[in-house]
């Protein structure tokens, strides 16, 4: 896919090209400067978490959510490590970025971030919004038991597209407005 560059971050959000927010990458540089982490080094890492060798800032438009969740855990093992060795001394500062032991590492765990559970929420009524619309069509919970079975892995998005197809099919092409 072609993106341009005057495209909406928005957008890029919804097509999986997403740019981290500003906030998201001060907190990075903060959690750098506690780790004691050098600029060569700091770019380094970025590599090494995102897994690409020519991503090397917090700019890079392929960082995600989940990047930022890995890099704070990379750099808050870095920093008590540091601090065990006594190269480093915790900090007291209330809004430090590494205050606790294992804060990052196991805050938002793969599938458990607060987007995550919002996506998950927002599918959810999308897919009984259009259990009921089929509902309204005649269609029961054994249609849907149906639907249900045949995906394999299950996976809500692509139960959610095959309701959304479904609806389609059954309505027709047409619009229906509702009465007014």
């Amino acid at each position: 896919m072609v993106v341009a560059e005057g495209d909406i971050v928005r957008v890029l959000r919804g097509q999986g090209l997403s740019m981290l927010s500003r906030a998201q990458q001060i907190l990075i540089k903060r959690a750098q400067a506690e780790a004691g982490l050098s600029d060569p080094d700091y770019r380094e890492a970025i590599a090494t978490v995102s897994g690409w060798a020519d991503c090397r800032s917090s700019k890079d438009r392929r960082l995600t959510d989940r990047h930022v969740d890995l890099l704070l855990s990379y750099f808050e093992a870095v920093f008590w490590m540091a601090v065990d060795a006594g190269q480093l001394q915790p900090s007291c500062n209330p809004r430090a970025v590494f205050k606790q032991r294992c804060y990052w590492a196991g805050k938002n765990q793969r599938g458990n971030t607060s987007r995550d559970r919002h996506v998950e929420r927002a599918m959810t009524a999308e897919c009984l919004r259009l259990e009921n619309d089929l509902a309204a069509l005649g269609y029961g919970l054994s249609y849907f038991q149906g639907i249900q079975a045949r995906i394999v892995p299950w996976s809500l998005p692509v139960y959610r597209a095959a309701l959304q197809r479904t609806l389609v099919s059954k309505r027709g092409n047409y619009l229906i407005l509702p009465l007014e």
